[in-house]
């Protein structure tokens, strides 16, 4: 589970922090307008594997996609 809460948005990339597990322990995704993408730009110290920042990416790379894009979002997966 990851929460990601959207923290920047300008013209030029949207900014969130990831949650791991919902724990104090956090990430941060940019996405970049100009490259039309999502990169991680501090992995979270609980993710030692990148699997929670890479669920986040994708998940990030959707909403911008589908021009949807939450304040709050709880990412749940099984």
């Amino acid at each position: 589970m990851n929460e990601l809460v959207l923290i920047e948005m300008n013209e030029n990339r949207i900014v969130y922090l990831y949650h791991p597990n919902g724990e104090d322990a956090f990430g941060e995704i940019e996405y970049l307008f100009s490259k039309k993408q999502a990169r991680v730009t501090k992995k979270a110290d609980n993710d030692e594997t990148g699997y929670f920042a890479h669920k986040a990416t994708r998940k990030i790379e959707e909403c911008v996609g589908k021009n949807n894009l939450p304040l709050k979002y709880t990412q749940a997966w099984y």
